[in-house]
């Protein structure tokens, strides 16, 4: 494994809890020199860091390649689909490449008056950026791989020519409270969550206006951000802050327990690859109000209630929140880190073996040169 200075502390201690992991695990702790980490000053400087340090890495690993030769080489990193991919550079060894995401598109013109003005900036600029490089790296590195992990299924389209595609998104859960029901007797009016950062793309401008034609339902809003004040004025323009409480940023066991205890997750996010917390609400059995975009359709799983884009958002949005009160919702253990080890154990499988189907191929591009890489004669 081949990781970051940063992580050697979480590292180390995963080895010493688990002498037989320590056993079968090599760690490469790799950095850029100190002058160039010390150019990081800025949160934006990590997307050119990330890019420099992978390049870095690709020379580290055929320096690894030449020395072991390896199986299969795996890239998990930030779950990106846009940006330089070292490991698709290495090569020799089968190539597995993700969970990675990014490619899911928001419908702009449809959804611009629930982003806001800077949430519509914020996609125009997303798309602008990140098409181009996805096109350039992210393409080569589906071509590479013997199989790609999508985070949700707009990802595995957009890298559908690619030899294998395996849709699985990244959650791992665990730590999670016992779901705890309120019975009918005590419930007063329905509550929904809405657990997120408040940021356009986020959908609480949705959330707001659906609870506004939901009678008889409160919103719960846990989460911080830029749209925090605009939310707060929508609310008490549609005449709903009494039926609104905005929580600020909570510890973790704070929103699962009350995901346990709500009658729905109301989450209209636009652009969320693999949000874990839909992942979360399901595995305690809450009912996920979303939209069929990215990856919380796939997250909630069974719990899912997907509201249609089509017509009036708002409107389908309510429908299904009323649905998911009244169908309520079971727990799923879909996501637990342990079914890690079968699902990778395929890919690497899967991998090896597109490889090896493509091993004649290569031979074949081999043909008609001499040891010079001249064309024979």
């Amino acid at each position: 494994m081949i990781t970051r200075e940063r992580f050697r502390g979480l590292v180390e201690k995963a080895r010493s809890d688990d002498p037989e992991l320590a056993a079968h695990l090599t760690v490469i702790y790799l950095d850029l020199p100190p002058r160039i980490m010390a150019m990081k000053r800025r949160s934006w400087d990590l997307y050119w860091y990330y890019a420099a340090w992978q390049r870095l890495m690709a020379h580290k690993g055929l320096d690894l390649q030449e020395e072991f030769g390896f199986d299969v080489i795996h890239h998990v990193t930030w779950a990106n689909d846009w940006l330089p991919c070292g490991a698709a550079r290495i090569d020799g060894p089968a190539f597995v490449w993700g969970p990675v995401g990014g490619a899911s598109r928001v419908p702009i013109v449809k959804l611009a008056r629930w982003l806001g003005l800077r949430g519509t900036v914020t996609e125009l600029a997303r798309g602008a950026t990140t098409g181009i490089p996805r096109r350039i790296w992210g393409d080569a590195a589906a071509r590479r791989a013997g199989v790609v992990v999508a985070q949700n299924p707009d990802v595995a389209r957009r890298f559908r020519y690619a030899a294998d595609v395996a849709v699985e998104p990244n959650a791992a859960m665990k730590d999670l409270p016992p779901a705890a029901r309120r019975t009918d007797d005590d419930r007063g009016d329905r509550r929904a969550v809405f657990p997120a950062r408040l940021l356009g793309w986020k959908g609480g401008r949705l959330a707001l206006a659906t609870i506004a034609r939901a009678p008889g339902w409160r919103l719960d809003i846990y989460g911080e951000g830029y749209e925090e004040k605009a939310l707060r004025s929508y609310a008490r323009r549609l005449g709903i802050e009494t039926r609104v409480g905005f929580h600020g940023h909570r510890p973790r066991h704070e929103v699962l327990s009350a995901l346990a205890d709500a009658d729905a997750m109301l989450f209209p996010s636009m652009h969320d690859q693999a949000g874990w917390v839909a992942a979360e609400a399901s595995a305690l059995g809450c009912p996920v109000v979303c939209l069929p975009m990215g990856g919380p359709p796939v997250l909630a799983g069974p719990n899912a209630h997907i509201a249609s884009l089509e017509g009036d958002v708002v409107a389908n949005l309510a429908s299904k929140l009323r649905e998911a009160a009244s169908v309520g919702g079971e727990p799923v253990s879909s996501w637990d880190a342990e079914r890690f080890v079968a699902l990778v154990d395929g890919w690497y499988r899967d991998a090896i073996r597109h490889h090896a189907k493509r091993a004649p191929d290569d031979a074949e591009e081999q043909d008609g040169q001499d040891a010079s890489g001249e064309p024979a004669r």
